[in-house]
């Protein structure tokens, strides 16, 4: 011991033996903990926050990105099953359809947060599900490449969950890392993506917003951003401006603003993060008030409480998947389904050219056509270094290009549902997710509604 460290021991209860242990309630690990369950394995589902969903939730990111490649809708079975429900309950945009046989519905579809954390619940409800919400993964036991336990701390204090299987949904590949598994973070210099804490919008006039930008209303707000910029409204200028979508009838979703230079796993630059997103947020509602009809009279109703982080670390897995795969269409025997967004990395600069490079990228130079895709397979989910552990979501076994397009909700409950249908499988066989039958699997994935 010296006097930066300290020695601590403690034994810890055993509060929860399960056969999978799903570590994160974003849209991976709802998709994994109800495919695991609906397999027939015991599910633990272990979420930090008070609600389910991530970032689509408790990050309040206004809209799902493409489930479809315009011909084919590619993000089937439980992916599919939180859209229509969410319509059934009236939490998409008023007007929306979602029909199964016109993909073209699936491109981009604005909804309520409430009204999806109220779905999540009823879905990991039905399917038996054990919840613990408040609770927060802070180490792993592990010995030779195998998890033994989970702990995590709660109000209850710091105990253990033992699963034969855990399937890591954290987004930040933190059991893995804490497990001792090989990760990969941001670019070669360890640079991620420029955060954005989204928002909400409230007494929005979306009526003269579609009568005076009803046509090429992204070139109209990008030429008033620039207006923006040139006027000095913005302490920090930011040529990418994602932009909001409608929500309500007097609502939208925020997604504006970068915070620049923060790494999302340290607490230090996620401590300032927050702080300088609400100061950001409080900007953008000023610059929609004053460039952007319809927004004359909007109010900022609220930021999230959970930051929109892009990117942060990726598994090393039995498979990496590269922007190559991405750029010649991949088919691999052991997919576990196939997705089409294009490759969408925000710069960790504000300078013009990298927003130009952006540019040049996300709408030409990595964008798919109509039904064109790419395969996922199975053993991106599977990390290299570690027997009983699958991973789901963004911190997949890809390369940074190919993150930058499965990381999307879409893109989660894919590879979700496959971590989640995979550990029962492992579960009923050996407890190793590698030597699940990739054959088996995909039979599995399509009697749910995979593509």
């Amino acid at each position: 011991m010296s006097d930066d460290t300290i020695r601590y021991s403690k034994d810890l209860p055993v509060r929860h033996r399960v056969d999978v242990c799903v570590l994160g309630g974003g849209p991976a690990g709802v998709a994994a903990a109800v495919a695991a369950a609906r397999g027939g394995a015991s599910v633990l589902l272990v979420e930090q926050t008070g609600c389910l969903g991530g970032m689509g939730t408790s990050g309040l990111v206004p809209g799902f990105c493409t489930f479809t490649d315009s011909v084919n809708i590619l993000v089937g079975g439980i992916g599919m099953e939180v859209i229509e429900r969410l319509a059934d309950a009236g939490g998409l945009f008023p007007g929306a359809q979602v029909r199964r046989d016109h993909p073209e519905d699936w491109q981009g579809i604005p909804f309520q947060p409430e009204a999806l954390k109220r779905v999540y619940d009823a879905m990991v409800a039905e399917a038996g599900i054990r919840l613990r919400f408040a609770t927060a993964l802070v180490d792993v036991v592990s010995d030779g490449g195998s998890v033994h336990c989970a702990v995590v701390s709660s109000k209850e204090g710091v105990y253990a969950a033992m699963a034969s299987v855990y399937v890591d949904c954290t987004g930040d590949a933190q059991l893995c890392w804490l497990a001792g598994g090989r990760t990969e973070l941001g670019d070669e210099r360890g640079d991620t993506q420029g955060m954005t804490l989204c928002s909400v919008f409230a007494n929005v006039d979306w009526a003269r917003y579609s009568t005076e930008w009803a046509q090429d209303s992204g070139s109209r707000r990008q030429d008033a951003l620039d207006r923006a910029v040139a006027d000095g409204h913005f302490r920090t200028p930011d040529l990418h401006h994602p932009g909001i979508w409608r929500q309500t009838d007097t609502v939208g979703g925020a997604n504006v603003g970068h915070v620049y230079g923060s790494s999302g796993v340290s607490d230090e630059d996620l401590t300032a993060a927050y702080i300088e997103g609400r100061l950001l947020a409080q900007e953008y509602i000023g610059f929609y008030r004053k460039y952007v009809p319809g927004f004359e009279n909007a109010e900022l109703a609220a930021t999230g409480s959970l930051m929109g982080v892009r990117e942060t670390r990726r598994v090393m897995g039995d498979y990496e998947l590269t922007v190559d795969d991405f750029e010649r269409r991949a088919v691999f025997p052991d997919e576990i389904g196939r997705y089409n967004y294009p490759i969408d990395i925000h710069r960790s600069t504000n300078s013009a050219d990298d927003y130009e490079e952006f540019e040049e990228e996300f709408r030409s130079r990595w964008r798919l056509g109509p039904g064109e895709s790419y395969g996922i397979p199975y053993r991106c989910l599977c990390p290299s270094d570690l027997d009983n552990v699958l991973v789901a979501g963004r911190c997949i076994s890809t390369d940074r290009s190919v993150q930058g397009s499965v990381r999307v909700m879409p893109g989660c409950y894919l590879t979700g549902q496959a971590a989640g249908a995979a550990g029962a499988m492992a579960v009923a066989k050996d407890g190793m997710p590698s030597h699940v039958d990739s054959t088996l699997l995909r039979e599995r994935l399509r009697e749910d509604g995979a593509y």
